[in-house]
């Protein structure tokens, strides 16, 4: 069965996904110009780049940048994938209602992949700008929701 595969395919996608939620961060807060480690072909296009990218006012959900609540994501998906789905009572105590992890985590996926999909609405009708970086953003996200929802039932 593919089951065990799924957990180290989960934290190889998610330690992706973190790596690339960085980058965008510090290019949000200014710390990357053009930088010669991220190849030109999946971050610069017809003087287009990730940094300009981030200085949209589509880089932000209620003023936080969307990589930060990657960031969030990624972690919490890294938890979850090394246990958390294991440990009963974790999760959000709502007075009498206990949501575990496992909803969390699946509802955090499925606003992440319905933001996405309005972020590559606004990357190609809106700003007619190519972005790699966020394509593969959103890719990773769709197949995460897919994993953890197929490891969790």
């Amino acid at each position: 069965m593919l089951i065990p595969l799924i957990p180290p395919l989960i934290l190889l996608l998610t330690l992706t996904g973190l790596v690339n939620s960085f980058y965008f961060t510090f290019a949000y807060y200014g710390r990357v110009k053009k930088s010669r480690w991220v190849p030109e072909i999946l971050c610069a296009r017809e003087g287009s780049s990730c940094v300009t990218v981030v200085q949209t006012p589509y880089a932000r959900v209620f003023g936080v940048p969307n990589s930060l609540l990657g960031i969030v994501y990624y972690l919490a998906v890294i938890v979850w994938t090394l246990g958390g789905h294991r440990i009963r009572g974790l999760g959000v105590h709502l007075g009498s209602l206990v949501v575990g992890s496992t909803t969390l985590l699946i509802a955090a996926g499925v606003v992440s992949v319905l933001l996405g999909f309005y972020l590559v609405y606004a990357l190609r009708r809106r700003l007619h700008v190519d972005c790699p970086l966020c394509y593969t953003a959103h890719a990773i996200n769709v197949t995460l929701l897919v994993l953890v929802i197929v490891l969790a039932f």
